[in-house]
């Protein structure tokens, strides 16, 4: 069974909307929001920079760039 956008849950909904850069909907139920928020800090907390992968990178296209 494959779930279409009009069979997610507010939950998701809100997950949707956060995860696709939307801007939260006004005057919606409390479980889209909470999908929205909890979405929101799991991003806003994520560290997307690992040195441990950018550094060969930095090193070769700037140099020893570390002084």
């Amino acid at each position: 069974m494959t779930k279409t956008f009009d069979d997610l849950t507010d939950y998701e909904r809100g997950e949707y909307d956060c995860v696709h850069g939307h801007q939260a909907r006004d005057c919606d139920t409390d479980e889209y929001y909470r999908g929205y928020g909890e979405t929101y800090a799991k991003e806003a907390c994520a560290s997307w920079y690992n040195e441990d992968i950018f550094e060969p990178f930095i090193k070769q296209t700037m140099g020893d760039y570390k002084k």
